[in-house]
């Protein structure tokens, strides 16, 4: 039980609970949005892609699903979102603190965490977003920013 406190006073942080987030990635107005699952202990994930605008929208299309592990820098990033998301809530609106208007022409972002306590999404009004879920999401739109700019 002392490993905590000590970590704290040297400016240690350490690793969030194991802890899966699913997450929309690369919104378009033209293309369905790509996804990802992410495990925060171990940075594995599972891509599906936004595919590219010239064939986004022919029926037989198949997105495949790509399977890696992220690197420590982006990994740690999205963990330290990830612990300020959990800390503050994903829901502004149920603090009175909501955004007076948000427009998104690529559709509503989907935002999960799952851990071993409880699972927990963001609101389907963008609005009601707070600004720790949308620095999550964002920070999870970063390292996956090549799988969908063409």
């Amino acid at each position: 039980m002392w490993i905590l406190p000590a970590l704290a006073l040297l400016g240690a942080t350490p690793a969030p609970p194991p802890a899966t987030i699913f997450a929309t990635i690369g919104h378009s107005e033209w293309c369905p949005a790509g996804n990802v699952q992410l495990d925060l202990a171990t940075g594995d994930y599972a891509l599906t892609p936004r595919a590219a605008r010239a064939v986004c929208q022919d029926v037989d299309l198949v997105r495949p699903v790509r399977r890696g592990r992220l690197d420590a820098a982006p990994l740690a990033a999205i963990r330290a979102a990830y612990v300020r998301a959990q800390a503050e809530g994903l829901d502004a609106c149920r603090r009175g603190d909501h955004q007076e208007h948000v427009i998104s022409n690529g559709g509503t972002p989907i935002l999960v965490l799952t851990s071993g306590a409880r699972t927990i999404a963001a609101p389907r009004e963008l609005n009601c977003w707070s600004r720790a879920a949308s620095a999550l999401h964002k920070a999870l739109d970063v390292p996956f920013a090549s799988a969908h700019q063409r």
